[in-house]
């Protein structure tokens, strides 16, 4: 972890400034519970968290892995019309064609895994698998059985 640092995009209450290369640099340090990473950090065990960027300068995924099973916590990067048309964007994406080019580089390799994708912006229970059909994707839902 030598030099790498973490910079929220957003944190509330502390005075947060932008810094000149517009990351924000937080009065006080990063709070000790806070991991500082560049690209990739395994938080435990099966449990990574990877920084894609695109939706805003900070924005990562969590992958998730149990023996044979794995899931990725897509957050913003994955919306529901995001399937028919990954080049679209939307207005609160910070990056819109690097954020394009995440989603395009995750949509296919999930497809190509057949992992398990969950993201905040899915129609519940928003646990899918993901299929190429031609230039788009599919949403395929997981069997939900609780």
């Amino acid at each position: 972890m030598g030099g790498a640092r973490l910079l929220p995009h957003r944190h509330a209450g502390t005075g947060a400034q932008r810094a000149p290369d517009d990351r924000l640099a937080v009065p006080g340090g990063v709070p000790r519970q806070l991991r500082p990473f560049e690209t990739e950090y395994e938080v435990a065990p099966g449990v990574r968290i990877c920084r894609t960027g695109g939706h805003t300068p900070g924005h990562s995924i969590v992958r998730l892995e149990s023996g044979a099973d794995r899931l990725t916590f897509a957050g913003d990067a994955v919306f529901q019309c995001g399937f028919d048309k990954p080049e679209w964007h939307n207005g609160f994406d910070h990056d819109p064609e690097e954020s394009a080019r995440v989603r395009i580089r995750l949509l296919k390799e999930l497809a190509a895994s057949g992992e398990q994708l969950v993201a905040t912006h899915l129609s519940f229970p928003s646990v899918c698998h993901v299929a190429v059909a031609g230039n788009a994707f599919r949403f395929v839902p997981a069997v939900w059985d609780h």
